[in-house]
Protein backbone atom coordinates (compact mmCIF):
# COMPACT_ATOMS: atom_id res chain seq x y z
CA UNK A 1 0.00 0.00 0.00
CA UNK A 2 1.99 3.20 -1.00
CA UNK A 3 1.80 6.74 0.97
CA UNK A 4 -0.55 8.47 -1.15
CA UNK A 5 -3.26 6.07 -0.43
CA UNK A 6 -2.60 6.24 3.43
CA UNK A 7 -2.68 10.45 3.04
CA UNK A 8 -5.54 10.20 0.96
CA UNK A 9 -7.22 8.05 3.60
CA UNK A 10 -7.05 10.45 5.93
CA UNK A 11 -9.52 13.09 4.13
CA UNK A 12 -13.00 11.04 4.12
CA UNK A 13 -11.89 9.63 7.39
CA UNK A 14 -11.47 12.96 9.19
CA UNK A 15 -14.34 14.92 6.82
CA UNK A 16 -16.52 11.61 8.26
CA UNK A 17 -15.98 12.44 12.09
CA UNK A 18 -16.59 16.61 11.04
CA UNK A 19 -20.14 15.30 9.82
CA UNK A 20 -21.42 13.52 12.12
CA UNK A 21 -19.49 16.44 15.09
CA UNK A 22 -21.93 19.04 12.87
CA UNK A 23 -24.85 16.19 13.25
CA UNK A 24 -24.27 16.21 16.86
CA UNK A 25 -24.14 19.91 17.59
CA UNK A 26 -27.66 21.04 15.20
CA UNK A 27 -29.22 18.46 17.83
CA UNK A 28 -28.44 20.36 20.95
CA UNK A 29 -30.27 23.68 19.43
CA UNK A 30 -34.24 24.43 18.47
CA UNK A 31 -34.64 24.16 14.74
CA UNK A 32 -32.58 26.20 12.61
CA UNK A 33 -31.10 27.68 15.49
CA UNK A 34 -27.85 25.64 15.29
CA UNK A 35 -27.63 25.95 11.33
CA UNK A 36 -26.93 30.00 11.26
CA UNK A 37 -24.86 29.77 14.47
CA UNK A 38 -22.47 27.14 12.81
CA UNK A 39 -22.67 28.77 9.70
CA UNK A 40 -20.94 32.48 10.80
CA UNK A 41 -18.35 30.29 12.89
CA UNK A 42 -17.41 28.15 10.41
CA UNK A 43 -17.18 31.90 8.07
CA UNK A 44 -15.33 33.54 10.46
CA UNK A 45 -12.94 30.54 11.43
CA UNK A 46 -11.76 31.08 7.62
CA UNK A 47 -9.89 34.24 8.95
CA UNK A 48 -7.14 32.12 10.62
CA UNK A 49 -5.61 31.01 7.28
CA UNK A 50 -5.26 34.62 5.97
CA UNK A 51 -2.17 35.45 7.74
CA UNK A 52 -0.37 32.40 7.06
CA UNK A 53 -1.05 33.39 2.97
CA UNK A 54 0.16 37.16 3.74
CA UNK A 55 3.14 36.31 5.32
CA UNK A 56 4.41 34.17 2.47
CA UNK A 57 2.81 35.48 -0.62
CA UNK A 58 2.18 39.45 0.45
CA UNK A 59 4.07 40.41 -2.20
CA UNK A 60 1.72 38.32 -4.82
CA UNK A 61 -1.93 39.40 -2.95
CA UNK A 62 -2.70 42.66 -4.70
CA UNK A 63 -1.68 41.57 -7.91
CA UNK A 64 -5.31 39.68 -8.71
CA UNK A 65 -6.87 41.36 -11.32
CA UNK A 66 -10.74 43.38 -10.04
CA UNK A 67 -12.81 41.02 -12.00
CA UNK A 68 -10.98 37.56 -10.53
CA UNK A 69 -10.26 39.98 -7.16
CA UNK A 70 -14.21 39.82 -7.53
CA UNK A 71 -14.92 36.42 -9.36
CA UNK A 72 -13.23 35.41 -5.58
CA UNK A 73 -15.22 37.19 -3.37
CA UNK A 74 -18.23 35.78 -4.85
CA UNK A 75 -16.80 32.43 -4.75
CA UNK A 76 -16.12 32.27 -1.29
CA UNK A 77 -19.89 33.86 -0.99
CA UNK A 78 -20.79 30.58 -2.69
CA UNK A 79 -18.70 27.86 -0.81
CA UNK A 80 -20.63 29.54 2.19
CA UNK A 81 -23.94 29.06 0.74
CA UNK A 82 -23.56 25.79 -0.67
CA UNK A 83 -22.39 25.14 3.62
CA UNK A 84 -25.99 26.28 4.40
CA UNK A 85 -27.85 23.81 2.56
CA UNK A 86 -25.52 21.17 3.64
CA UNK A 87 -26.26 22.43 7.28
CA UNK A 88 -29.85 22.25 6.46
CA UNK A 89 -30.23 19.07 5.24
CA UNK A 90 -27.73 17.78 8.46
CA UNK A 91 -30.60 19.28 10.94
CA UNK A 92 -33.38 16.93 9.41
CA UNK A 93 -31.98 14.46 8.58
CA UNK A 94 -29.33 11.40 9.48
CA UNK A 95 -25.43 11.99 8.38
CA UNK A 96 -25.65 8.46 6.49
CA UNK A 97 -28.03 9.75 4.40
CA UNK A 98 -27.12 13.22 3.73
CA UNK A 99 -23.18 12.64 2.88
CA UNK A 100 -23.95 10.03 0.17
CA UNK A 101 -26.17 12.17 -1.54
CA UNK A 102 -23.14 14.67 -1.81
CA UNK A 103 -21.99 12.39 -4.65
CA UNK A 104 -24.25 14.52 -6.65
CA UNK A 105 -21.32 16.93 -6.42
CA UNK A 106 -18.97 15.64 -9.29
CA UNK A 107 -22.13 15.03 -11.56
CA UNK A 108 -22.86 18.50 -11.54
CA UNK A 109 -18.90 19.36 -11.82
CA UNK A 110 -18.59 17.38 -14.62
CA UNK A 111 -21.24 19.34 -16.22
CA UNK A 112 -19.98 22.45 -15.36
CA UNK A 113 -16.65 22.18 -16.46
CA UNK A 114 -17.67 21.02 -19.80
CA UNK A 115 -19.59 24.40 -20.20
CA UNK A 116 -17.54 26.56 -17.99
CA UNK A 117 -14.42 24.64 -18.70
CA UNK A 118 -14.67 23.49 -22.04
CA UNK A 119 -13.77 20.09 -20.49
CA UNK A 120 -14.77 17.05 -22.31
CA UNK A 121 -17.83 14.71 -21.31
CA UNK A 122 -17.56 11.14 -22.53
CA UNK A 123 -20.51 8.84 -23.33
CA UNK A 124 -18.65 6.57 -20.27
CA UNK A 125 -18.69 9.58 -17.30
CA UNK A 126 -22.67 10.11 -18.13
CA UNK A 127 -23.18 6.35 -17.82
CA UNK A 128 -21.70 6.36 -15.01
CA UNK A 129 -23.23 9.27 -13.47
CA UNK A 130 -26.48 7.81 -14.07
CA UNK A 131 -25.63 5.04 -11.57
CA UNK A 132 -24.79 7.36 -8.88
CA UNK A 133 -27.87 8.96 -8.97
CA UNK A 134 -29.67 5.14 -9.24
CA UNK A 135 -27.61 4.96 -5.94
CA UNK A 136 -28.47 8.77 -4.42
CA UNK A 137 -32.47 7.83 -5.68
CA UNK A 138 -32.18 4.45 -3.30
CA UNK A 139 -30.72 6.17 -0.36
CA UNK A 140 -33.35 8.92 -1.02
CA UNK A 141 -35.94 6.69 0.07
CA UNK A 142 -38.22 6.91 3.64
CA UNK A 143 -38.74 2.91 4.65
CA UNK A 144 -41.30 3.52 7.70
CA UNK A 145 -42.40 1.04 10.26
CA UNK A 146 -44.96 0.02 7.89
CA UNK A 147 -42.46 -0.20 5.35
CA UNK A 148 -44.31 2.21 3.82
CA UNK A 149 -41.46 3.99 1.14
CA UNK A 150 -41.85 7.22 0.52
CA UNK A 151 -39.17 9.88 -1.43
CA UNK A 152 -36.95 12.56 1.06
CA UNK A 153 -37.74 15.31 -1.39
CA UNK A 154 -36.60 18.25 1.13
CA UNK A 155 -33.60 16.56 1.68
CA UNK A 156 -32.47 15.37 -1.96
CA UNK A 157 -33.68 19.09 -3.05
CA UNK A 158 -31.12 20.96 -0.27
CA UNK A 159 -28.27 18.59 -1.12
CA UNK A 160 -29.00 18.74 -4.66
CA UNK A 161 -28.68 22.88 -4.33
CA UNK A 162 -25.28 22.00 -1.85
CA UNK A 163 -23.97 20.02 -4.69
CA UNK A 164 -24.59 22.19 -7.25
CA UNK A 165 -23.34 25.37 -5.30
CA UNK A 166 -20.21 23.18 -4.46
CA UNK A 167 -19.69 22.18 -8.34
CA UNK A 168 -20.02 25.37 -9.30
CA UNK A 169 -17.56 26.74 -6.41
CA UNK A 170 -14.95 24.34 -7.71
CA UNK A 171 -15.73 25.32 -11.43
CA UNK A 172 -15.07 29.04 -11.23
CA UNK A 173 -11.84 28.84 -8.59
CA UNK A 174 -10.07 26.54 -11.05
CA UNK A 175 -10.77 28.82 -13.53
CA UNK A 176 -9.30 31.53 -11.92
CA UNK A 177 -6.91 29.68 -10.28
CA UNK A 178 -5.03 28.26 -13.42
CA UNK A 179 -4.65 31.94 -14.53
CA UNK A 180 -3.59 33.55 -11.27
CA UNK A 181 -1.16 32.30 -8.51
CA UNK A 182 -3.11 29.51 -6.65
CA UNK A 183 -2.53 31.08 -3.00
CA UNK A 184 -3.59 34.28 -4.15
CA UNK A 185 -6.99 32.42 -5.00
CA UNK A 186 -7.47 30.62 -1.97
CA UNK A 187 -6.73 33.91 0.27
CA UNK A 188 -9.36 36.00 -1.77
CA UNK A 189 -11.46 33.22 -1.84
CA UNK A 190 -11.10 33.18 2.38
CA UNK A 191 -11.83 36.84 2.52
CA UNK A 192 -14.61 36.10 0.75
CA UNK A 193 -15.95 33.43 3.34
CA UNK A 194 -14.78 36.05 6.06
CA UNK A 195 -16.51 38.56 4.60
CA UNK A 196 -19.76 36.09 4.25
CA UNK A 197 -19.54 35.99 8.34
CA UNK A 198 -19.19 39.51 9.11
CA UNK A 199 -22.14 40.54 6.85
CA UNK A 200 -24.45 37.66 8.67
CA UNK A 201 -23.03 38.98 11.65
CA UNK A 202 -23.63 42.52 11.14
CA UNK A 203 -27.02 42.61 8.76
CA UNK A 204 -28.93 39.48 9.98
CA UNK A 205 -30.72 40.23 13.04
CA UNK A 206 -31.47 36.18 13.61
CA UNK A 207 -28.03 35.03 12.72
CA UNK A 208 -26.86 37.03 15.15
CA UNK A 209 -29.08 36.35 18.01
CA UNK A 210 -28.54 33.08 17.26
CA UNK A 211 -24.32 32.90 17.07
CA UNK A 212 -24.22 35.32 20.55
CA UNK A 213 -26.39 32.06 22.00
CA UNK A 214 -24.18 29.75 21.18
CA UNK A 215 -21.09 31.73 21.86
CA UNK A 216 -22.52 32.95 25.26
CA UNK A 217 -24.73 29.98 26.45
CA UNK A 218 -23.43 26.74 24.90
CA UNK A 219 -20.90 24.73 27.32
CA UNK A 220 -17.38 24.85 26.57
CA UNK A 221 -17.96 21.03 25.21
CA UNK A 222 -19.82 22.28 22.36
CA UNK A 223 -17.32 25.10 21.26
CA UNK A 224 -14.48 22.69 21.48
CA UNK A 225 -16.20 20.19 19.23
CA UNK A 226 -16.95 23.26 17.18
CA UNK A 227 -13.16 24.33 16.79
CA UNK A 228 -12.24 20.69 16.88
CA UNK A 229 -14.54 20.58 13.57
CA UNK A 230 -13.17 23.01 11.86
CA UNK A 231 -9.07 21.61 13.00
CA UNK A 232 -10.22 18.16 11.48
CA UNK A 233 -11.53 19.77 8.27
CA UNK A 234 -8.43 21.67 7.69
CA UNK A 235 -6.61 18.91 8.07
CA UNK A 236 -8.29 16.60 5.70
CA UNK A 237 -8.26 19.37 3.25
CA UNK A 238 -4.38 19.72 3.68
CA UNK A 239 -4.27 15.82 3.08
CA UNK A 240 -6.38 15.67 0.03
CA UNK A 241 -4.28 18.32 -1.46
CA UNK A 242 -1.19 16.84 -0.45
CA UNK A 243 -1.91 13.42 -1.67
CA UNK A 244 -2.79 15.25 -5.43
CA UNK A 245 0.86 16.27 -5.58
CA UNK A 246 1.97 12.18 -4.96
CA UNK A 247 -0.93 10.87 -7.32
CA UNK A 248 -3.10 11.37 -10.41
CA UNK A 249 -6.25 14.09 -8.93
CA UNK A 250 -8.87 11.64 -10.19
CA UNK A 251 -7.62 8.46 -8.15
CA UNK A 252 -7.08 10.81 -5.19
CA UNK A 253 -10.68 11.68 -5.49
CA UNK A 254 -11.62 7.95 -5.97
CA UNK A 255 -10.75 7.78 -2.18
CA UNK A 256 -12.33 10.91 -1.15
CA UNK A 257 -15.35 9.24 -2.78
CA UNK A 258 -15.35 6.47 0.30
CA UNK A 259 -16.29 9.02 2.62
CA UNK A 260 -20.05 8.04 2.44
CA UNK A 261 -19.01 4.57 3.82
CA UNK A 262 -16.76 6.00 7.10
CA UNK A 263 -20.03 8.32 7.79
CA UNK A 264 -22.14 5.18 8.00
CA UNK A 265 -19.59 2.91 9.96
CA UNK A 266 -19.41 5.68 12.33
CA UNK A 267 -23.09 6.07 12.57
CA UNK A 268 -23.43 2.63 13.56
CA UNK A 269 -20.52 3.25 15.77
CA UNK A 270 -22.17 5.59 17.74
CA UNK A 271 -25.68 4.32 17.75
CA UNK A 272 -23.89 1.53 20.09
CA UNK A 273 -21.12 2.57 21.91
CA UNK A 274 -21.89 6.34 22.55
CA UNK A 275 -25.51 7.13 22.12
CA UNK A 276 -26.05 10.27 23.71
CA UNK A 277 -23.74 11.76 20.96
CA UNK A 278 -25.82 10.68 18.24
CA UNK A 279 -28.15 8.17 17.18
CA UNK A 280 -29.14 6.45 13.75
CA UNK A 281 -31.69 4.01 12.32
CA UNK A 282 -30.01 0.89 12.41
CA UNK A 283 -32.49 -1.88 12.17
CA UNK A 284 -31.61 -4.38 9.48
CA UNK A 285 -33.67 -3.22 7.22
CA UNK A 286 -32.12 0.87 7.19
CA UNK A 287 -28.55 -1.07 7.61
CA UNK A 288 -28.99 -2.65 4.43
CA UNK A 289 -31.03 0.36 2.33
CA UNK A 290 -27.98 2.29 3.56
CA UNK A 291 -25.16 -0.11 2.79
CA UNK A 292 -26.52 -1.23 -0.41
CA UNK A 293 -27.45 2.04 -1.91
CA UNK A 294 -23.88 3.39 -0.56
CA UNK A 295 -22.02 1.04 -2.48
CA UNK A 296 -23.84 1.33 -5.53
CA UNK A 297 -22.72 5.23 -5.22
CA UNK A 298 -19.00 4.26 -4.50
CA UNK A 299 -18.75 1.92 -7.27
CA UNK A 300 -20.16 4.37 -9.58
CA UNK A 301 -17.79 7.30 -8.41
CA UNK A 302 -14.96 5.12 -8.88
CA UNK A 303 -15.67 4.48 -12.45
CA UNK A 304 -16.98 7.66 -12.68
CA UNK A 305 -13.23 9.41 -11.56
CA UNK A 306 -11.09 6.51 -13.33
CA UNK A 307 -12.93 7.31 -16.37
CA UNK A 308 -11.35 10.26 -16.60
CA UNK A 309 -7.89 8.95 -16.40
CA UNK A 310 -8.65 7.61 -19.98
Amino acid sequence: MENWFLIALIAPILWSIVNHIDKHILSRYQEGQGVNAILIFSSLSSVVILPFVIFFHHSQIFSVHFIDFLSLIIVGFISATAFYFYLKAMNIEEASTVVPLFQLVPIFGYFLSYFILGESLSITQVLFSLVILSGIFMISLEIDIDNKITLKKEVLFLIAVSSFLFALHDTLFKKIAVVDSFWIAVFWQYVGLTLFGVILLTFFKKSRQDFVFMVGNAQANVLSLNALSEILYIIGNLANNFATLLAPVAIVLVVSSYQPLFVFIGGIFFTLFFPKFMVEKISTKHFFHKLISIFIIIIGSVFLYTSSLH
